[in-house]
């Protein structure tokens, strides 16, 4: 009896001042996003497929916003139960694109709250934290998968929402215990590889308060739950799929491996560099030409960057180098940064293989949070009020207008670049797999 009431569920860490400066922090991303989303609504960039990133905007416009849509596919499987968040913007007469990048605006925007929550929860200072979730608001992939219809807005904030319950659950595993099951069934929802995240989050969290030998019961029992909401909601949604695969599963295997990404892989070094390096700071854009599509793509790959932008991007990652490793020195952030790193590690061994054309950045959603919280791992360490902790935050406001400025220059750029697209398809053009 004494163990059940131990493991009764109590309120996470998180005060109502806290709620309020999230949802101050979020409003004032979503006027940003929301600018210029709008703006790009305008173009033609959502009407084709590959015109920057790799990204098929197209698609996704109309999952969110168009009477006949697709239900979205075995990477990203239960996208379309976010069709309700458009419904709203269509009632007051918005366009599906504009309807669309509202949405992408307003999860982005949500991301930023959960950013700020997740640095509260680490006990960081109040003014600290503000400062770096507005860092995080203005970098460059946060800024620009928040006004692109994709799967990978959603994505970021699923991650960022895990790594919060993940500090709730390392401090006491009585926090979260059923936000740890939302955040596990949004991830694989979203795109179905990000999973692993919750669950190797969820075991962390069990290893550090029983040991290994004592999470694999409680793990057992998550996973199943998991499992068992996964299968629910994909039932409901794609009955289709589910009776095909049970019907044939061989062929159905058969069809998912194919969807593999094939051809050329960069390495190492190239992975490395735009999985983690272009997060924050973005290069200016390398164009690629598309024979198959006749479409010259734009995309972040190599480092070019303008002399501010070389000052951003040697200031931002030697905060970075001493944040990563301060949260593992500092004891109480410990078993996070071994999570965050793993993760990070996981996610570049994974796109090495998992890569199409050379085009990696499109997934840098995937691990913009993790490299964002290691950065921001001295934080935790500060005391507040010290002169130490004042010099931090200096620097971090210094980050702010610089990353800010680099970041607004490309995102200004991608809004206002596709007024008139001329290539030799009609709209979409061709999708080439990813």
């Amino acid at each position: 009896m004494q163990a059940a009431a131990n493991m009764a569920p109590v309120l996470p860490p998180v005060n109502r001042m806290d709620l309020r400066m999230a949802a101050l922090l979020a409003l004032g991303a979503l006027g940003l996003y929301a600018a210029l989303g709008l703006r790009l609504a305008q173009g033609q960039y959502l009407d084709f497929y590959n015109l920057a990133f790799d990204f098929d905007p197209p698609r996704y416009v109309a999952i969110l916003a168009l009477e006949e849509h697709e239900r979205g596919n075995v990477k990203h499987p239960l996208f379309v139960l976010l069709r309700p968040l458009a419904w709203p913007f269509l009632a007051l007469g918005f366009a599906p694109k504009q309807a669309a990048a509202l949405v992408m605006a307003g999860l982005g925007a949500a991301t930023v709250g959960v950013v700020f929550l997740y640095l509260r929860s680490l006990a960081v200072a109040g003014g600290t934290a503000v400062a770096l979730a507005l860092l995080f608001a203005v970098s460059g992939c946060q800024v620009i998968t928040s006004i692109i219809p994709e799967a990978y807005g959603p994505a970021a904030l699923g991650i960022a929402a895990t790594w919060l319950v993940a500090v709730w659950r390392l401090a006491d595993l009585r926090h979260g215990r059923l936000m740890r099951f939302a955040v596990a069934v949004f991830s694989y929802g979203v795109t179905t590889t990000n999973l692993m995240q919750p669950v190797f989050a969820e075991a962390l969290a069990w290893w550090r308060h029983r040991g290994l030998a004592g999470a694999i019961r409680p793990m057992i029992r998550y996973g199943l739950g998991v499992a068992l909401l996964c299968a629910v909601l994909t039932m409901l949604v794609r009955l289709d799929a589910v009776a095909s695969f049970l019907a044939d599963p061989v062929a159905v295997a058969k069809e998912v491996y194919w969807q593999r990404t094939k051809g050329f892989r960069e390495g190492l070094f190239e992975t490395v560099l735009r999985l983690v390096g272009f997060t924050m700071v973005s290069p200016r854009f390398s164009a690629m030409p598309l024979e198959a599509d006749g479409i010259t793509m734009l995309d972040f790959r190599a480092p070019d960057f303008d002399a501010l932008g070389q000052v951003a991007f040697l200031a931002w990652h030697a905060f970075w180098l001493a944040g990563a490793l301060a949260a593992l020195v500092h004891r109480p952030t410990r078993w996070l940064a071994l999570g965050l790193w793993a993760m990070l590690l996981t996610n570049i061994a994974f796109h090495l293989d998992f890569q199409f054309r050379g085009s990696i950045f499109i997934y840098a959603a995937h691990t913009h949070f993790l490299v964002f919280a290691l950065g921001a791992g001295l934080a935790p360490v500060l005391r507040p009020g010290g002169m130490a902790a004042r010099i931090y935050l200096a620097a971090v406001v210094v980050l702010i207008g610089l990353v800010g400025a680099v970041t607004l220059d490309r995102a200004w750029a991608l809004a206002t670049g596709f007024d008139d697209v001329r290539v030799g398809c009609p709209a979409p053009c061709t999708e080439q797999p990813r």
